[in-house]
């Protein structure tokens, strides 16, 4: 990301409250361009903790849009900007968002790791490491039946940056990659790794062909369910789910029930409608499932991008100047 210089003659010092846990590190780089920085952070996995300080004046709040609804607006009215460290903003009640509130998010922050996740996953799948993983636990000595990747396809439904960064590891490994998005049309990347970008009028397509189908779909009204039994059944025979997306783009009645007829060899699922996953949830004991806790995110460097990103708009918001990666709230990405 390119460095920009902050000019200390600007006048505008906005007061910044951050809802998450921070280290003096960034808070420290935070109050090079505040007048106030106060952290008062909501921990994961708590219940949502009333403000102690006086937020009233405050100007940026500092979030996860993925939990919080942004009910705190009604204690900070002069809040302008809202930065969430979640990309998704499926908590917030944008119905009564107040439209001069702008949301941004961390797309881009997250793709690499979120790319080496998926394709660790594929290659799970493709040398049937979960089943070996079963042996090594039990001591048993057995080959098992693998898979080559080499002209095998991955389909990636929500070709985003995210599906940019699959793309590229994919097509190092000798796949076919095949990407779906809501405007196939747009301009690609000169270093797009794609064999074929379509629309969502050529889902099918990608369904009936994918030897790995990885979902990096944001949470909408569009997408809700959107991969049902109507579209799991035209899913190719033996192929692999990936979903780095939203949880809520899975029907998991559906799903489960392909897995269990042996439509689908397997899923790797790193979101899911309720989370944590509930412990009596059936995709716990399914061994064909890959289960991991929403983090295929993170990396040690997943902060870093997210702050040097956050300094920018910083830079950006005392000058008066347009965000970078502002929320569309309605479409939620």
């Amino acid at each position: 990301m390119a460095m920009d210089v902050y000019s200390p003659k600007q006048t505008i010092k906005p007061r910044i409250y951050v809802r998450i846990p921070m280290v003096e590190q960034y808070v420290s780089q935070l109050r090079e361009f505040a007048a106030d920085v106060i952290v008062e952070p909501w921990k994961p996995g708590t219940p949502e903790p009333e403000p102690q300080a006086d937020i009233s004046d405050c100007d940026v709040i500092i979030t996860v849009c993925l939990r919080d609804t942004l009910q705190i607006l009604d204690k900070a009215p002069r809040v302008r900007w809202v930065h969430s460290l979640s990309v998704g903003i499926d908590a917030v009640q944008t119905d009564r968002l107040n439209p001069s509130v702008v949301i941004t998010n961390p797309k881009g922050c997250t793709s690499i790791p979120i790319a080496e996740h998926s394709v660790m996953c594929i290659t799970a799948f493709a040398r049937n490491f979960p089943t070996m993983q079963r042996n090594q636990a039990q001591k048993k000595w057995q080959n098992v039946e693998m898979k080559e990747l080499l002209g095998s396809t991955v389909g990636i439904l929500g070709y985003g940056e995210i599906g940019g960064q699959i793309a590229q590891r994919c097509k190092a490994l000798g796949m076919r990659v095949i990407g779906c998005r809501r405007n196939p049309a747009a301009a690609r990347a000169s270093d797009d790794a794609a064999d074929l970008v379509v629309g969502l009028d050529q889902v099918d397509m990608i369904l009936a062909e994918s030897d790995f189908l990885v979902l990096a779909l944001p949470s909408s009204e569009g997408t809700y369910h959107f991969l049902n039994r109507e579209k799991l059944v035209k899913m190719k025979a033996g192929s692999y789910l990936i979903n780095v997306g939203r949880g809520n783009t899975v029907h998991d009645g559906d799903l489960i029930a392909a897995l269990q007829s042996g439509h689908l060899a397997g899923a790797a699922l790193d979101v899911f409608e309720v989370e944590p996953l509930p412990v009596d949830h059936p995709y716990w004991e399914m061994e064909n499932v890959i289960v991991t806790p929403h983090n295929a995110y993170y990396s040690p460097r997943t902060l870093e991008r997210n702050m040097e990103l956050l300094r920018q708009n910083l830079i950006r918001y005392v000058r008066g100047e347009e965000l970078l990666n502002v929320v569309n709230v309605r479409a939620g990405y």
